[in-house]
């Protein structure tokens, strides 16, 4: 027995090597069975009666069926038993036969002792401090007594005799100190193969990569923070896939075992790959996830897009000779042609084509906005019909808070690439921020989900950069007795009042965006309403924009300090009907500052005066646009060459693909570049601008 039990229990110290042991559901009293029924009688012969042989001992006996069917699994995925020895002739058939039985039957446990059930047992005495604890009892003396000696015929009387047993010392990484029960041990890590395996045979790798470029673009609300765990999924579900069936239980064991996310499945982002395997629409499922991420944001993501989709546009695209078409790049004065742009009647019957002024230099003179009062006042369709045809030079006054109308025109590299928009050129146009229109903070709102038509609205952005991960917050005080709006008390619930906070992020990754609303006139009380901002985290930060619009008006705000706590931005009086504002902070365009190279509060010299292109020649297609280009304006970021809602009804079918091409195929800054100011006919707005023709005068334009 000594000889024999140094080979097992070299055998078990390399299963416990591997990290991780198991049981089969070949119980031990099946094992001890096999075990006394596998000796001849040559080699278990009658030890002191007829029904007591020499390897019939209560010892081994409780040690078989205490830990026989522990096994380990080795690289290849194969059981491993602490019988798998070569020893003398008397146990060859045993292990054989043990072995064999062992290998045959499913892994069902993990095996771990607790320290308290090694310490109640008679093996030894324990100490937390032990670093192997011995399992089964390893020997034990008898004193025959005379009785015992008359009995069975075979010893004598004082006889003395030493018995060695199996046993075995396990290493205590397998020994639990937490005073946890076996069977909670054991329980946790057959629930954590269980879910694991079933993510295995469920969710398809497919899916998982469709998942990762999911996350990838964008289209789940704080999918990055889950990016790591499908990163390490779909390694794993590869290497399930290519193992035999036969293997992929063990697998599962040796995989699941202390694995950090072995219940991936049962997570937020299992679930949603659960529902993609399961057949849910991917827009359906994706707007289910981001939705139990944050109610209030669900709507802030991109549109997903599928490899499929991504293949299907490229067909098309290629098929219908467009490839060119979305090679794009930065319009130059070269580029327009005059037969190409007519921006107006000149009242004669005769329409009159761009207006290019290259003879007059702008002033750097700043100016303050009540420098203009009192000044002449046209409408746009006036100032094209009657003053610019008879002008041979103007400058245009940039203020600031004209930052969201600046604009540059855009172009195909190849000219006689096929037109991708709506209209029969292959020009386009994109204001500043990458958007189709002007208001950034107002577009950054409508993304976001939130309402932009209200008769009054409050609305902040922060963390442009993407450094400023922080919750700001937007609070709006009603007339008393009337409600505090932010976050905590109404989270998208309309008030009585009819304000409502429709907009809440919690520390975005990208730029973060609040919107407070009222849609109701009739229901708002008469008196002051209080604006502020608060930084809920108190950490630092770079500022943040803010808006608030009544009337068509949009007072623009842009604190470029740290918010430390609380910043009151501005007090609105509502008084029969009519509201008035009173700046706590100054407005953004009482400062100067230089933007697309150009400083803002002066006059700049406009080179060209047109529509937007979707207005050009016969064209006559959407919101028409007047742009007024100025002398080195230019755009210092890549821009995107086209935007969806413009392009033509055959391509939009490909949105989702072509909204990412839109934006990870930008257009980089050049030197030579049309880009300035740019009004929309159907939004309200002016510019002041300086005109020279019989004579000089300053004009207010009113869109």
């Amino acid at each position: 027995m000594l000889k024999f039990n140094k080979l097992i229990q070299a055998q078990f110290t390399k299963m416990a090597a591997t990290g991780r042991l198991f049981r089969v559901e070949l119980t031990g009293q099946q094992i001890w069975d096999l075990y006394i029924g596998s000796f001849s009688k040559e080699n278990n012969p009658v030890f002191r009666d007829p029904n007591s042989t020499f390897h019939n001992c209560n010892h081994c006996s409780n040690f078989i069926r205490r830990y026989a069917n522990i096994v380990a699994v080795d690289d290849n995925y194969n059981v491993v038993t602490m019988f798998d020895v070569t020893p003398d002739v008397e146990y060859q058939n045993t292990v054989k036969v043990l072995s064999e039985a062992i290998k045959a039957s499913k892994i069902t446990e993990v095996f771990f002792e607790t320290f308290d059930s090694l310490n109640s047992l008679p093996y030894e005495s324990c100490k937390k401090s032990n670093k192997l604890f011995q399992l089964g009892t390893a020997s034990n003396t008898k004193i025959y007594t005379k009785e015992e000696a008359e009995k069975y015929g075979i010893v004598k009387p004082e006889e003395v005799r030493t018995f060695n047993h199996m046993h075995l010392s396990l290493d205590q990484m397998f020994v639990d100190m937490s005073g946890s029960s076996v069977e909670a041990i054991m329980g946790n890590y057959r629930d954590a193969k269980n879910v694991f395996q079933r993510a295995m045979e469920t969710i398809s790798l497919d899916t998982l990569e469709l998942v990762r470029d999911l996350i990838n673009q964008g289209s789940l609300l704080d999918g990055a923070t889950h990016l790591h765990k499908i990163e390490q999924i779909i390694p794993l579900k590869k290497e399930y896939d290519s193992l035999p069936a036969a293997q992929r239980d063990n697998w599962c064991w040796t995989k699941s075992f202390k694995l950090p996310f072995a219940k991936f499945r049962n997570e937020l982002i299992g679930v949603l790959c659960s529902e993609l395997s399961e057949g849910e629409e991917i827009n359906k499922a994706c707007q289910s996830w981001n939705k139990r991420v944050d109610p209030q944001n669900y709507m802030k993501t991109t549109a997903p897009i599928t490899k499929k989709q991504i293949e299907e546009a490229k067909l098309f695209v290629e098929e219908n000779g467009y490839v060119e078409s979305f090679n794009r790049r930065f319009a130059t004065m070269e580029d327009i042609k005059v037969s190409e742009i007519l921006h107006a009647n000149a009242g004669d019957g005769k329409v009159k084509s761009v207006s290019i002024f290259d003879d007059v230099k702008s002033t750097s003179t700043r100016h303050k906005r009540s420098e203009f009062e009192g000044i002449e006042e046209v409408t746009i369709d006036k100032f094209m019909k009657d003053i610019l045809p008879t002008c041979s030079s103007i400058e245009a006054y940039f203020d600031n808070k004209h930052q969201g109308n600046l604009v540059s025109l855009t172009t195909a590299n190849d000219k006689e690439s096929k037109p991708i928009f709506k209209w029969s050129n292959n020009y386009s146009w994109t204001f500043n921020g990458n958007l189709a229109g002007k208001s950034q903070i107002k577009e950054a709102v409508k993304s976001a989900g939130g309402k932009i038509d209200g008769v009054l609205r409050f609305s902040i952005t922060w963390n442009e950069t993407g450094v400023d991960i922080l919750d700001f917050d937007a609070h709006a005080q009603e007339p008393s007795p009337g409600e505090h709006i932010y976050y905590g008390s109404f989270k998208g619930h309309a008030t009585p009042m009819s304000g409502m906070l429709d907009v809440d992020m919690i520390r975005p990754r990208q730029m973060g965006v609040e919107n407070i609303v009222w849609s109701n006139l009739s229901k708002m009380r008469d008196g002051v309403y209080s604006f502020f901002i608060r930084n809920y985290d108190g950490g630092p930060n770079k500022g943040f924009k803010a808006e608030i619009e009544f009337n068509g008006e949009i007072y623009s705000y842009e604190y470029n300090k740290a918010v430390s706590k609380d910043l009151n931005i501005a007090r609105v009086t509502l008084k029969a009907g009519q509201f008035t504002i009173e700046h706590l902070i100054p407005e953004s365009g009482v400062s100067s500052k230089e933007v697309y190279g150009i400083e803002t509060n002066q006059f700049h010299k406009v080179n060209l005066v047109c529509l937007s292109p979707n207005h050009w020649d016969k064209n006559n297609v959407g919101n028409k646009h007047y742009f007024f280009m100025l002398e080195d304006c230019k755009s210092p970021v890549s821009i995107r060459g086209f935007h969806n809602e413009n392009l033509l009804p055959e391509l939009a079918n490909h949105r989702k693909v072509l909204e990412v091409l839109g934006m990870t195929n930008m257009i980089e800054p050049t030197k030579k570049q049309l880009s300035g100011l740019g009004f929309n006919a159907t939004v309200k707005d002016e510019l002041i601008v300086k005109v020279q023709g019989t004579h000089k005068r300053m004009i207010k334009i009113k869109f």
